[in-house]
């Protein structure tokens, strides 16, 4: 059994080409169906977006991309978030688990075989709630070489091409019902932060309207049913849209993909009992964390391995069921 593949696509046809073009490079992409959404065109832009979004559908409808395509539009626009959101509801009304890609995610050829085999390791350990293909760039973060996994558990999910469950994604409140009561609680926003101390401004962003995510609410789905995503210690996707073509993307040079530098493991080895690794938390806290640890706690941690003992001051690891 092969998983079925969401792409969410708008108005890039150049992006979204490269995308598919990546895709059916993958070993299973002949096995599996590709269901594609497209958003609507905006009203502020009406004749621009059509025009861009029927190019679109021509390069979705111009090849076999997987062993089957089907086209699904929207009449009106949606917007980069309510897109993703209904995108993924839908498809998990029908399906038990789904492989999510936006329309400027490339993906290594082994990307599919990887999101296979993490989705049905997974699939009966509740506590994973999502599989990323992505992880953060090697220059801000690397998994120490005597890891003996090719994943790690991880508080914040990477969404630059990743998968579901729908027992899990249906958990997630959209309302944020839970937003003021977790906003009064000190101890549960530190932990929240584990993933980074820029969690709880982009919570913030996302309740005062300041923001058009959806991928903090889903980490927060994470963290509020002690939840962890799968993230590859090297990333199988890359970005292609940081060239300023899209709503959250800035306008970059990695918008040029060397495809051999993505991650190749066909059958990579899984994370079997769920725990955070002390030293990756630590690491990839400190990758996402503005406020670095004041000198007098480094101090500390230091004298504290001079003398050969563990460090105080550091994020500790927990264990999963």
């Amino acid at each position: 059994m092969f998983y079925p593949i969401l792409l969410i696509t708008f108005n890039r046809p150049d992006h979204t080409r490269r995308t598919l073009e990546a895709l059916q490079k993958n070993a299973y992409a002949s096995d599996s169906d590709l269901y594609v959404y497209v958003d609507g065109p905006r009203s502020c832009n009406i004749e621009k977006d059509t025009k861009a979004i029927a190019e679109v559908e021509k390069v979705i409808l111009s090849e076999n991309w997987c062993k089957s395509v089907t086209l699904r539009k929207s009449e009106f626009n949606r917007g980069c978030r309510d897109a993703v959101i209904y995108a993924i509801s839908d498809m998990l009304k029908t399906f038990d688990a789904v492989i999510i890609l936006e329309d400027d995610i490339i993906t290594s050829p082994a990307f599919l075989s990887y999101m296979n085999k993490a989705l049905d390791f997974y699939k009966e350990r509740k506590s994973v709630f999502s599989i990323s293909g992505h992880s953060h760039s090697p220059e801000k973060f690397q998994v120490p070489s005597d890891y003996p996994y090719d994943v790690f558990a991880s508080p914040r999910l990477f969404n630059w091409g990743w998968a579901t469950w729908a027992d899990r994604w249906n958990q997630a409140d959209w309302t944020m019902g839970y937003y003021d009561d977790f906003m009064c609680k000190p101890y549960e926003k530190q932990a929240f932060s584990r993933g980074g101390d820029d969690m709880i401004p982009m919570l913030v962003d996302e309740k005062m309207g300041r923001s058009s995510a959806w991928d903090i609410q889903f980490a927060f789905t994470h963290f509020a049913n002690h939840a962890v995503s799968i993230v590859p210690c090297e990333s199988y996707t890359a970005n292609i849209g940081l060239d300023g073509s899209g709503t959250h993307c800035g306008n970059s040079k990695h918008s040029l993909v060397d495809m051999e530098s993505l991650n190749q493991r066909m059958d990579p080895i899984l994370l079997d009992r769920l725990y955070f690794d002390s030293r990756i938390i630590n690491l990839l806290h400190n990758a996402f964390s503005k406020k670095k640890r004041p000198l007098w706690e480094k101090a500390c941690n230091f004298i504290a391995r001079q003398i050969g003992k563990k460090p105080i001051f550091v994020l500790k690891s927990k264990v999963f069921a």
